[in-house]
């Protein structure tokens, strides 16, 4: 029985996001997470007097399986592969580094590879997913999954091959390549040990047009790595003996070398190795490499704040530290500097969450927050470029912080303004987006959402037309309101779907702005369909009013003739 699968049906699975499991020989965690909703689970072995049962624990709930965890664990991969998972950014199954039996631990592989080749081939459509990351014992298991994906959604293939024995060859990559058509493949293998051999066939996996990224781990006691302007193929390696302290360090300040090591770093590597010695610090500053940060996200509060980085993707770092407040503010602003200054590609995500929890400010503590906010502003107004982030979340209900932010991100790479209040505060909050939605970054977004925060402006004045899928609270819809999101969102290009929850609800102003309703359900619930002009789409806007008829919840969504309940509307 699938028991983490069933757990958690409150959360719609169909429309996850990314899906993870990790393990080893002994336990597996898995994870669901749908934007900012997000299950986990523990899976661990136990073994006892009446036999092998599997201890489950989700959220606070704990069971006693009567089976192996690893078939428990393969039972729920099945089932969220085969029946809930309809496409993901990101599926990840991999070990986990505390590894006790190497030889279970290959058995376990091969079982969950089998467990997830049998998932993908039972779906009666190949499973979409942009990033793929899978630990394996042979090089065949990925390539089974791999070709059971959809080739035209994939965009990068982890490969993690930790056993000391494991080879592979260019020509173990010949099925990715032929079944990867058009689309261009990031390739990366994680290797445990780096060796001269090992470089020979990346270099062969280029000439197949596939990126290949060799990574290798500073605690290692040699690093190799390839120099490109020799000539001699055995020369083209340098190997310096990290354990011997007779051996220059030098070579890790040449501006060369350093470029291509840097170059296939994650961001924690890169601050591992600032740390080495002031020539290789001052020598990577210099090189200035892209950290590739997916997610930044900053935590503030009165007794200590935190900053995770890159939390969604392979790694994660974590900074805790516990100061006074303008101690953090200032701190916080510096890390930001010195760990996105370099950063040319574009961060998934950007989390700004200030006086998390506080219910009550001191005017000292407005202060700082005020300062905090003016040196965010200063860092981002003094980089080269503005910084490129995809989806930005905000916890505050003051547009004056924001706006130390906003106009300085990269407008043509920001997607979605996500706004909401600071935890744990019970009174009712309020925003105004006057100054906002005038800035460029809000006009060229796709997506707004707004929670426990509610609007007091009219809809009219918040320039909304440029996004196509909005989630908000208003204080209320006016009649010209309403008639102004009939008139206008059917000429929209990008309109697809808005829900505004809104507080004081006249049923009247829909009423009057729209006309008799196409259906009434039990006189809560009116629906209109709108024909939208030369085209094979309609307007549905559909009016909820909840239990005391007082608050209300509208709906205005773009849907294709096929998928309304009539033939035609004359």
């Amino acid at each position: 029985m699938p028991i983490f699968y069933d757990h958690i049906i409150s959360l719609d699975t169909r429309h996850a996001t990314k899906m993870s499991f990790c393990f080893n020989d002994q336990e597996a965690y898995g994870t669901i997470s749908q934007f900012f909703d997000l299950a986990k689970c523990h899976y661990r072995h136990v073994q006892g007097s009446a036999g092998v049962s599997t201890g489950f624990t989700c959220y606070t709930t704990e069971y006693l399986v009567g089976d192996y965890f690893m078939s428990v664990v393969c039972k729920d991969v099945e089932a969220f592969v085969i029946c809930r998972i309809k496409k993901l950014d990101q599926l990840s199954i991999n070990i986990l580094e505390n590894v006790g039996d190497w030889k279970m631990l290959k058995r376990v592989i091969n079982r969950i590879c089998r467990s997830l080749e049998i998932s993908l081939e039972s779906r009666t459509y190949k499973l979409k997913v942009k990033q793929f990351s899978l630990s394996v014992f042979d090089i065949y298991q990925a390539v089974s999954a791999v070709n059971l994906l959809d080739r035209e959604i994939l965009q990068e293939v982890t490969l993690h091959l930790p056993f000391e024995d494991q080879v592979f060859t260019a020509y173990d990559f010949i099925p990715l390549i032929e079944g990867q058509r058009r689309q261009r493949l990031d390739l990366r293998i994680h290797l445990h040990e780096f060796s001269l051999e090992v470089l020979e066939e990346v270099r062969k996996v280029r000439i197949f047009n596939l990126i290949a990224e060799t990574v290798h781990s500073f605690d290692e006691k040699t690093v190799k790595f390839l120099i490109d302007h020799a000539d001699d193929p055995t020369e083209e390696m340098a190997t310096l003996n990290l354990s011997d302290s007779k051996c220059p360090m030098n070579i890790f300040e040449i501006p060369s070398i350093m470029s291509s090591i840097a170059s296939n770093l994650e961001f924690s590597q890169i601050l591992s190795l600032r740390k080495v010695s002031r020539g290789i610090r001052q020598c990577v500053d210099y090189v200035k490499p892209d950290p590739f940060i997916h997610l930044y996200c900053i935590s503030l509060r009165h007794s200590f704040y935190s900053v995770a980085i890159n939390k969604t993707m392979n790694e994660e770092v974590v900074d805790w530290r516990k100061k006074s407040l303008e101690q953090e503010a200032i701190q916080i602003v510096n890390d930001f500097h010195l760990n996105t200054r370099h950063q040319k590609s574009c961060m998934d995500h950007l989390l700004i969450d200030v006086f998390q929890g506080i219910k009550y400010l001191k005017v000292e503590d407005d202060l700082v927050r005020a300062k905090f906010f003016r040196g965010m502003r200063d860092v981002l107004k003094s980089r080269a470029s503005p910084l490129k982030v995809k989806e930005l979340l905000f916890a505050t209900n003051l547009q004056w912080l924001m706006m130390d932010i906003v106009p300085y991100l990269d407008a043509e790479s920001l997607e979605e303004i996500f706004l909401m209040k600071m935890k744990n505060i019970d009174e009712e909050c309020t925003i105004n987006l006057d100054e906002i939605s005038k800035t460029e970054q809000w006009i060229k977004a796709k997506r707004l959402r707004i929670e426990e925060l509610t609007v007091r402006m009219s809809i009219q004045d918040m320039n909304i037309l440029n996004f196509g899928w909005i989630r908000i609270i208003v204080e209320t819809m006016s009649r010209e309101d309403i008639t102004y999101c009939r008139r206008n969102l059917p000429q929209s290009p990008v309109f697809q779907n808005f829900t505004i929850h809104i507080k004081n609800c006249s049923t009247e102003n829909f009423l009057a702005a729209l006309g008799a309703p196409y259906r009434v359900v039990d006189d809560i619930q009116y629906i209109w369909y709108f024909r939208i002009e030369n085209t094979q789409y309609y307007l549905a806007v559909a009016l909820e009013q909840g239990p005391l008829q007082i608050e209300g919840l509208s709906h205005f969504e773009k849907i294709h003739q096929d998928d309304t309940p009539f033939f035609k509307i004359s």
